[in-house]
């Protein structure tokens, strides 16, 4: 755990840290004192925590700096999987991960059911790094062939505590 429960603690590129300071962003919560340091240092985490408590900065930070710099010539390859169990978890989300890679040149898209997939289709054609997606959606997309997921690197299971629940089906979307 870091010194303090500043950002400014963490190994943040300092593009993010420029902009969770304009996000408002100044100390950690506890889940994301207790997991950043953790995440960032390389290991794998099973993380629990009530909703508000901050739990998407703790992994979507995470996998922002893990893949700032990186070469983006892997073209339409994702590189990073966020599997939620709603399409209102999976929008939520995605909207926190964009703000959060605001002054990076990562790009991040959301596919869920009970919309057209025609636009989706169009976003991940044009490359996105970062997929948040629902289960049902995502492999509507991997069987139309719209988007490549062997060179993903990262996986977040968010609210996996559904799936125990039984509620990681396409009723969801």
């Amino acid at each position: 755990t870091p010194a303090n429960d500043s950002f400014a603690s963490l190994p943040l590129p300092p593009a993010t840290l420029q902009n969770l300071q304009q996000l408002g962003y100044h100390t950690m919560t506890p889940i994301q004192a207790a997991s950043l340091p953790l995440a960032l240092a390389g290991h794998d985490l099973i993380a629990q925590a009530k909703t508000g408590s901050g739990k998407t900065a703790a992994f979507g930070l995470v996998l922002l700096a893990n893949l700032v710099g990186k070469p983006a010539q892997r073209g339409t390859d994702v590189q990073a999987l966020v599997l939620c169990p709603t399409r209102e978890l999976a929008d939520q989300v995605a909207n926190s991960v964009k703000q959060y890679a605001k002054f990076t040149k990562l790009r991040a898209t959301v596919v869920f059911g009970g919309i057209d997939m025609k636009p989706q289709t169009l976003e991940l054609k044009a490359g996105v790094e970062v997929l948040i997606a629902t289960p049902g959606r995502l492999l509507d997309h991997i069987a139309a062939k719209n988007c490549v997921l062997n060179q993903v690197e990262y996986v977040v299971l968010d609210d996996a505590s559904d799936a125990l629940n039984g509620r990681w089906d396409r009723a969801g979307e």
